[in-house]
C-alpha cells in the first residue's frame, strides 16, 4: 500500500482514476446521520496508520467530480473500490 505519486502529476489524474472508496458521514443533528462513500486515490502511508489522499467530488453531491482535495486519514476509513 505504499503508493507514491508525484505532485506534477496529481493535476493529471481524475475520477476514473481512483482506486479506493472514503466511507464519510454527515450529521444533521444527534438523530440524523447520512452515511456516502467518496472516490480517491491513496497518494502516501503516513505514521501512525493514517493516509494521504486525494477525494475527488463534494460530499454525495453530483456534477462535482472536477473538484479535488488533498486530505489526511486514518487507514480504516479507506477500502479498495
Amino acid at each position: 500500500m505504499k503508493n507514491i505519486i508525484h505532485k506534477a502529476y496529481i493535476g493529471l489524474l481524475g475520477i476514473r482514476d481512483a482506486t479506493h472508496r472514503l466511507d464519510c458521514s454527515h450529521v444533521f443533528c444527534r438523530s440524523s446521520r447520512v452515511n456516502y462513500c467518496m472516490d480517491c486515490i491513496i497518494l502516501k502511508e503516513m505514521p501512525n496508520d493514517r493516509l494521504k489522499i486525494l477525494i475527488f467530488g463534494e460530499r454525495n453531491r453530483k456534477g462535482y467530480d472536477d473538484k479535488k482535495q488533498i486530505r489526511y486519514v486514518s487507514k480504516f476509513r479507506v477500502r479498495p473500490k
